[in-house]
């Protein structure tokens, strides 16, 4: 559409939708409002309808866009978000956030929260949604549970291979091989499992030995030194051709196989990613300085490195003398 010499557009899934903006538009720029003020949220559009947009639109292009879906389907169905922006406050937000904590963690609760002030803060910026403010900004957040502490022994992390049947001397064969490799690449390496199943042979320098990871959690690319175990259980697993990957199982079967591995072993309190603060509190007593260990593990943060750092007391008592 164009009035006074300004182009102004905007997509809906209806007719009706795309007249009603139109006549609000038409009214917005004739009062003298410049075409970045104007949204393109039709004023029957409610925040499911924002959040199923951002889903179809947004997410895609994520890491994370299996989770955005799942997420974005669920809020879509809770009621509280069944109104349009400018009725959505604070006040919505903590009866939300409060019945959520009757059925799921703090944790889960939170990364709910994150999901939904992206899509805002999104709405807002790109799409000129025409919320008051961001309300989750605006509540109080639950307090996180405690940081894990648990760690991987020697003796745990046998139980967990021949749970799953690998000998640990041969390359693997089977997917529950595969699966317990994985586990030991992570606690030789530190690696997250989304780096590990992701990892290709063409990504391993075992001459200069690191690997390269493109893409990380964080977004960051990030070079990660092999000590010489690391390499010696890569030649285990076999090299292969370059764009092969180092890892040849899912992460869907990964997470299934290992649930029922550590629950074969005896293990039901123990995570694959307990691996990563095992590696790092390793890694910790041969590195100089915390700088150099969040080089090896990624971290950009001190204070999420501090979670993963768990050492025994009685090690720290010896370094006092």
């Amino acid at each position: 559409m164009v009035r006074k010499g300004q182009r102004v557009n905007a997509t809906f899934d209806t007719r009706s939708e795309a007249e009603e903006w139109a006549v609000r538009a038409e009214a917005a720029i004739l009062a003298g409002q410049k075409p970045a003020q104007i949204s393109p949220i039709s004023g029957r559009q409610t925040v499911a309808d924002i959040i199923a947009r951002y889903s179809r639109e947004v997410s895609p292009a994520k890491d994370g866009v299996r989770w955005e879906e799942i997420r974005a389907k669920a809020l879509c169905r809770m009621p509280v978000f069944n109104v349009p922006p400018p009725s959505f406050g604070p006040s919505d937000l903590a009866s939300w956030r409060d019945g959520r904590l009757r059925t799921v963690s703090a944790s889960t609760v939170n990364r709910d929260l994150n999901f939904i002030s992206a899509v805002i803060n999104h709405a807002i910026k790109e799409w000129c949604a025409p919320f008051a403010a961001n309300p989750v900004h605006l509540i109080q957040r639950p307090k996180n549970p405690r940081a894990r502490k648990r760690r991987v022994s020697v003796i745990e992390r046998a139980a967990i291979a021949d749970a799953l049947g690998w000998d640990r001397k041969s390359t693997p064969v089977t997917k529950m091989q595969w699966v317990a490799a994985a586990f030991y690449l992570a606690l030789e390496t530190a690696m997250r499992k989304g780096e590990i199943l992701s990892l290709r042979w063409s990504n391993i320098n075992l001459e200069k030995q690191f690997a390269y990871l493109q893409k990380t959690k964080n977004g960051d690319e990030r070079y990660v030194p092999l000590s010489s175990d690391a390499i010696a259980l890569l030649r285990i697993i076999g090299v292969r051709a370059d764009e092969d990957p180092v890892i040849h199982v899912a992460s869907g079967t990964l997470d299934q196989f290992f649930r029922r591995a550590r629950d074969i072993a005896g293990l039901p309190d123990l995570h694959f990613h307990d691996s990563r603060r095992e590696a790092t509190t390793v890694f910790s007593k041969k590195l100089s300085n915390v700088l150099e260990l969040a080089a090896v593990t990624g971290h950009r943060s001190l204070n999420v490195l501090k979670d993963y750092y768990r050492p025994d007391p009685s090690d720290l008592a010896k370094k006092l003398g």
